[in-house]
């Protein structure tokens, strides 16, 4: 009698002390919401394009396209065309 209420003295308080000095689990870091899109392939009814990023992606592709038409915009002629003067 006096094991087993000595058994269930060191279970009640050896519990306690074990979650106390058990680490917490890591927090995974937050999964970016992913919204996707479909749009059509032009000439097609059939073939639909479904593209899924996250917001920052469809920053930074918009950002891309921008800087593409910037430097197509900053090009000078190349060659002079009568009509117009360089």
């Amino acid at each position: 009698m006096k094991l087993a209420l000595a058994a269930a003295v060191l279970t009640v308080v050896a519990v306690p002390i074990t979650v106390q000095g058990a680490q917490a689990p890591s927090k995974a870091p937050p999964v970016a919401k992913r919204t996707c899109t479909v749009s059509q392939t032009l000439g097609s009814r059939v073939n639909n394009v479904r593209r899924c990023r996250t917001a920052d992606e469809r920053e930074q592709e918009k950002q891309e396209a921008r800087r593409v038409v910037d430097r197509v915009q900053a090009m000078k002629p190349v060659m002079c065309i009568p009509p117009r003067p360089c």
